[in-house]
């Protein structure tokens, strides 16, 4: 008797775990139903029907494209531990928090949301590439950490401080266009910039620029600058002509002097130097 009964404890234990695994497995992954639908169309067995989602479904995925659904809530996007690409451009996301444990993301586009705080992306140090564009970013500073990013897109921001982001080895591509910027002292230390917007903003003093040398596509448009010598220094400055035969420097928009006008641009465009204005 107190064999049977043993054993129906051990039937009705098992029972029990296995009523409580499946209502773990039916509980929805996402809060956010967009959020949801976006992820669906990756998962190709159940991207047609609407079956749940579980964690082994999206365990694996790598990329996932959701720009454009509406989004507010990214919870559930922990599951995706091997995510290696995420867009979410033009949403409605405020919180990155579910990121900062995505140890493969390598690619995010966030931009066009409502993003005030970058901080959680500190902690995602294989990022290569980030879209900030359009959104609500002033502070920067945890960027700072992110030693493998070669592109960085902060257009229409409220950035005013670049320092944060000037010691980072790889970086190759800085928008900072149309943010709160007046000094860009330490930017010559980006040794591998190619391409440099820093239109829109409150610039005055090109100095710094001096050092850059692989630079090709500088945005200058609607800032305050009135002098290029720096800019000519520059480009007289590389003898072995690896970058100022092919620099585009675009200038529209600037309260340039009457010697910057005339016997600086000339002397930029004897060495071959596009000047757009």
């Amino acid at each position: 008797m107190k064999t049977l009964t043993f054993t129906c404890y051990i039937l009705l234990g098992f029972l029990v775990c296995a009523v409580s695994t499946n209502r773990a497995q039916d509980k929805p992954i996402f809060d956010d139903k967009k959020l949801e639908a976006a992820v669906r169309k990756h998962v190709f067995e159940k991207r047609d029907n609407d079956k749940p989602l579980t964690e082994s479904d999206v365990a694996n995925l790598s990329t996932i494209q959701a720009s454009g659904y509406g989004i507010t809530n990214l919870a559930g996007l922990e599951k995706c531990v091997a995510l290696a690409s995420l867009d979410l451009a033009s949403n409605n996301v405020s919180d990155l928090s579910v990121l900062q444990g995505m140890a493969r993301l390598q690619y995010l586009n966030v931009a066009g949301n409502h993003l005030e705080s970058v901080a959680p992306l500190g902690k995602v140090i294989a990022l290569q590439y980030i879209e900030l564009s359009r959104n609500r970013v002033r502070d920067i500073t945890p960027l700072a950490a992110l030693t493998n990013l070669a592109s960085l897109y902060l257009s229409g921001n409220q950035v005013v401080e670049l320092k944060p982001v000037l010691q980072l080895p790889r970086l190759a591509t800085l928008y900072v266009d149309h943010n709160n910027v007046a000094s860009i002292a330490g930017i010559n230390h980006l040794r591998s910039l190619y391409s440099l917007s820093l239109s829109g903003n409150q610039i005055s003093d090109l100095a710094p620029l001096v050092g850059l040398s692989n630079i090709y596509n500088l945005f200058l448009e609607n800032n305050q600058v009135k002098d290029l010598k720096p800019l000519v220094e520059m480009a007289q400055g590389d003898k072995a002509q690896r970058f100022a035969p092919f620099l585009n420097v675009y200038l529209k928009g600037n309260p340039l002097s009457a010697k910057a006008r005339g016997e600086q641009l000339k002397a930029l465009k004897k060495i071959g130097t596009r000047v757009h204005r």
